[in-house]
């Protein structure tokens, strides 16, 4: 996340004082405020959405200013100088997850940490000269760690998807804009209304993509669908398709253009 938020702070349209780091997405989304802006992964093209921050929107009323792709590229990294030698790795859920083929080839015992550069730490100060951080280049090199092998995740075109996160009234502009908008709805409990959700942008030829269920929070087996587009608010296809769209839901909720 800290490489991402280095990125985005070049194309943003105020000068960063601090980019802060915390350790659970709820506490990140606890303390958004009209004078911070947060960068937060929403979406890995191998291991789905990030639900925690999805689930979110539905508790705060933020927006999303823009989006950015950063490639993955997880490294194996230790005190050590042969991989043959490593018999554990430490990092985030996430990235273990990502690299389950390599830990298996190479007889390597996956171990959760709370996040990717704190297990470099980690590795970096434990007296045990055979334990490894799955993590980036950077934070190899921050923590004086060996970098064994580069690209070790299981999918070689992994990406994740961040958000760049404000409350409402935060006046931060993006240089750049993707032309994107996002919404969560629920669906009105009637035959075939999600076909009928859809057909409301399938008939106004908005081009949808991406489209996920949620588990609902307010009944058991009640779901939410996230949809992303393609256009602007202004435009005429899609204040039609939202019109239509208001028919078959019970709630819309807009979580914004970027």
């Amino acid at each position: 996340m800290h490489i991402a938020s280095t990125e985005i702070a070049k194309d943003l349209d105020i000068e960063i004082d601090e980019i802060i780091w915390k350790e659970d997405f709820n506490e990140a989304w606890a303390i958004i405020d009209e004078n911070s802006i947060w960068v937060l992964p929403i979406e890995n093209s191998y291991m789905w959405s990030i639900h925690a921050s999805l689930y979110n929107f539905l508790q705060y009323d933020y927006k999303i200013i823009w989006e950015y792709y950063q490639d993955v590229n997880h490294c194996i990294c230790s005190k050590e100088k042969e991989l043959k030698n490593i018999k554990k790795a430490y990092s985030q859920l996430p990235a273990l997850d990502q690299c389950t083929n390599y830990f298996k080839k190479h007889n390597i015992i996956p171990e959760i940490f709370s996040d990717t550069a704190l297990s470099a730490k980690y590795v970096n100060e434990s007296k045990e000269t055979w334990l490894a951080a799955i993590c980036s280049e950077k934070a190899a090199k921050i923590y004086w760690l060996n970098i064994l092998e580069k690209n070790i995740q299981d999918q070689k075109w992994n990406t994740t998807r961040f958000a760049i996160i404000t409350t409402q009234n935060n006046k931060t502009k993006y240089k750049r804009k993707s032309k994107k908008i996002s919404i969560l709805f629920e669906a009105s409990d009637v035959p075939a209304s999600l076909h009928k959700c859809l057909g409301a942008f399938a008939t106004n030829h908005v081009n949808l993509t991406k489209i996920e269920s949620l588990p609902s929070y307010s009944w058991k087996f009640h779901y939410l669908f996230w949809l992303d587009f393609e256009w602007e608010m202004k435009d005429v296809n899609i204040i039609k398709s939202l019109i239509e769209l208001a028919f078959f839901t019970k709630t819309i909720k807009i979580i914004w253009e970027y």
